[in-house]
């Protein structure tokens, strides 16, 4: 009997040491072996995810401005490309605040992108504004749809030469939404940078108020987006009287940029050279932190597609909409250079300029 089963465990023995043999160490190690996904396959996994999904498109101010023609006139091109349905949300509130500080707060799944004035929250942050609960330096950046020189507007009675009006000496009055608001922090640094009599009055709502302020006389002038200013110029409602930016507007090229209007010192032209260079954010749309890296790199690539889309710049020129995309690393760029890099006693200086100068 015990034969029997010594035998037994011996042909058991055997078998399992033929097995052994059999199964070679590359057999072994390759259940355990799991292959990353391609980059193409993780653009194909997060192009499957929007499909069919509903994406809150963010705008931080009220229906009919810039930003919201922009969101309402990009949004269809984001559906077709996508298979996605965008709902435009608008979310007024503390210059653009409100809205930036909700969606920092969201959930990161990619679902929900704002058009970002990323100047005005830029120069909030910078200015330690009330109420400012996000860091731009974490949001996610998608891209720049647009970046556009700024014009100077005065009321039709001013005087239509910009140099006139500041060697005059006289008070020039400057209507605003906030100090910081795109509006305001422009009026600031121009009456800065040449030595003006100012007064900067807020309050407005939005452009749409401050413009209203210098159309009836309450206000003399107005700093304001190019888009904005030709729709506000319309009629001889105002006159377009200075070019904000290094170059000459295509659709105002009589009008000299402030660099040709004026020879200014190293110490003033620090000014402009400084906030156009934040001008270099733009128009953009940004995300929440956190977005997964896959949702996050088909959003850039999505949005890159449209915006350089001849088709989708042509109808958007058609309404005086530009579109000038910029890639997050130009964004970051523009972030770094506006905030990062400022010394401490120049952030002190421009906060003094921007928040509390020219308010009486």
């Amino acid at each position: 009997m015990l034969r029997h089963r010594n035998a037994a465990a011996m042909f058991g023995l055997l078998a399992g040491l033929a097995t052994a043999a059999a199964f070679t160490p590359a057999q072994a190690q390759q259940p355990q072996t799991t292959q990353p996904a391609t980059p193409a396959q993780s653009a194909q996994g997060a192009a499957g995810f929007y499909k069919g999904k509903t994406v809150h498109f963010i705008v931080g101010y009220g229906p009919g401005g810039g930003y919201d023609t922009y969101a309402r006139l990009l949004g269809p091109h984001f559906e077709k490309a996508t298979g996605a349905t965008v709902v435009v949300e608008n979310k007024p509130g503390a210059g653009g605040i409100t809205a930036l500080n909700q969606v920092v707060r969201g959930e990161p799944d990619g679902l929900t992108f704002q058009m970002l004035n990323g100047e005005a929250a830029i120069l909030s942050q910078l200015t330690q504004k009330a109420g400012v609960a996000y860091d731009m330096n974490k949001v996610g950046m998608i891209a720049r749809v647009q970046e556009e020189p700024h014009f100077m507007l005065v009321n039709p009675k001013m005087p239509g030469d910009i140099k006139t009006i500041v060697f005059s000496g006289k008070k020039v009055k400057f209507s605003a939404g906030s100090r910081t608001d795109n509006l305001g922090d422009y009026a600031a640094v121009t009456c800065e940078a040449l030595k003006m009599n100012c007064k900067i009055i807020t309050g407005y709502k939005g452009s749409k108020g401050a413009s209203l302020a210098l159309f009836n006389g309450e206000a003399d002038a107005l700093t304001i987006s190019e888009s904005s200013g030709l729709r506000y110029a319309k009629g001889g409602k105002a006159k377009i009287v200075l070019t904000i930016g290094h170059e000459r507007s295509k659709y105002k090229p009589d009008t000299p940029t402030v660099y040709e209007a004026f020879n200014l010192a190293p110490a003033d032209k620090w000014w402009f050279d400084w906030r156009l260079g934040i001008k270099a954010f733009g128009r953009a749309i940004v995300g929440p932190p956190g977005i997964p890296a896959d949702r996050l790199a088909y959003l850039q690539k999505v949005w890159k597609n449209i915006l350089t889309d001849t088709a989708v710049i042509d109808e958007l020129g058609k309404r005086r909409r530009g579109v000038k995309y910029g890639t997050p690393d130009e964004m970051k760029k523009a972030l770094d250079d506006g905030l990062g890099s400022l010394p401490a006693d120049k952030v002190k200086q421009v906060q003094e300029v921007l928040l509390k100068k020219f308010s009486s």
